[in-house]
């Protein structure tokens, strides 16, 4: 019986290191019944062709693959939906995982597209998702978007200002719902990103588990542990050198400085679209990242208000889980 995995995220749930792990043990994973698609590490932007029809903008490593010009902005669908459904059609093993944290965003109308696309080539098809508990989430989020140049500042306004698209809500409902109603509840295995619930206290094997591998095959794979959190010192470089590259570009346009710019929502995220690009800092970043110290988190009131503003969420997750005290240790 052919089986499809479908493993959608969500962000900072270690999604990154399985799909490197994965990427890099398909022959080990094929002799215990398993072919992750070699269709790239990540298969986000693949599985956006489906769901659009358009492959413009694609790239990566999955046009390396397609044997397309890399710096074309604009490719013909067909030739990236044609070879996904050739490769469907001939599977190397019987259970075919896909992986993308980017599908945890998708609509009803999205996933009933990856449910028609995908449901010709296989006789079940399983969702597997992530969840962190909002505050731990909250906290390695805001990070990682300020390694990337956004502020906490920018973050924090945000929260409070337009929470329903602030980068540090999680958003449990909007991500799994949509596919709980086209592949149904039963098909949807949700699992708590915490090592005390993982079997054997540990992500891959948790995964294997969750993929029908069994927990022994996480012992035989390559395994490579991505995006690692950055120490409060790491941090506060990186967001100081920011500062500096945002000082100068303002100096040399003649903008007005820093201080003097009113810290509205629509200023701050100006400001990182304009002056704080990654681009601009990701030496540094590669020179500083692994510097030792001090454990980063979100401020308390932060995650209070993080709580708070998630409450109705978390009570939605604990209805479709049937677990009534889900996260509650956590906070």
């Amino acid at each position: 019986m052919a089986r499809l995995v479908l493993h959608i995220g969500m962000t900072k749930t270690g999604s990154t290191s399985i799909e490197a792990t994965f990427d890099d043990s398909r022959d080990a994973l094929v002799a215990h019944g398993i072919d992750y698609l070699d269709m790239g590490q990540n298969h986000s932007k693949l599985m956006t062709v489906v769901v659009k029809n358009s492959a413009k903008g694609l790239k990566g490593e999955i046009t390396r693959i397609l044997g397309v010009e890399k710096g074309d902005t604009d490719y013909d669908p067909e030739l990236v939906l044609g070879t996904l459904r050739d490769r469907l059609a001939k599977p190397r093993a019987n259970t075919v995982v896909i992986s993308g944290q980017g599908l945890v965003k998708y609509n009803r109308k999205q996933c009933e597209r990856v449910r028609d696309f995908v449901s010709p080539y296989f006789d079940e098809i399983r969702i597997v998702v992530y969840v962190r508990d909002p505050t731990t989430w909250a906290s390695s989020r805001a990070q990682e978007n300020m390694k990337r140049g956004h502020t906490l500042a920018e973050l924090v306004t945000a929260l409070h200002e337009d929470p329903e698209n602030c980068a540090i809500m999680p958003e449990y409902r909007a991500g799994i719902e949509a596919y709980i109603e086209v592949f149904g509840r039963e098909n949807v295995d949700i699992r708590v990103f915490d090592r005390k619930r993982m079997v054997k206290g540990d992500l891959m094997a948790d995964f294997c588990a969750a993929i029908g591998a069994g927990p022994e095959v996480a012992e035989v794979l390559k395994q490579s542990f991505s995006n690692k959190g950055a120490s409060m010192e790491a941090l506060l470089l990186i967001q100081a050198h920011y500062d500096v590259v945002e000082d100068r570009l303002r100096a040399a346009e003649g903008a007005p400085p820093r201080s003097e710019v009113p810290q509205t929502l629509a200023n701050l995220i100006e400001a990182q679209d304009r002056y704080r690009h990654p681009s601009s800092n990701y030496p540094f970043r590669q020179a500083v990242r692994d510097i030792r110290g001090t454990k980063w988190a979100l401020p308390k009131p932060v995650l209070d208000t993080i709580w708070a503003k998630s409450m109705a969420d978390i009570e939605w997750l604990r209805g479709v889980t049937g677990d009534p005290g889900l996260f509650a240790d956590a906070y």
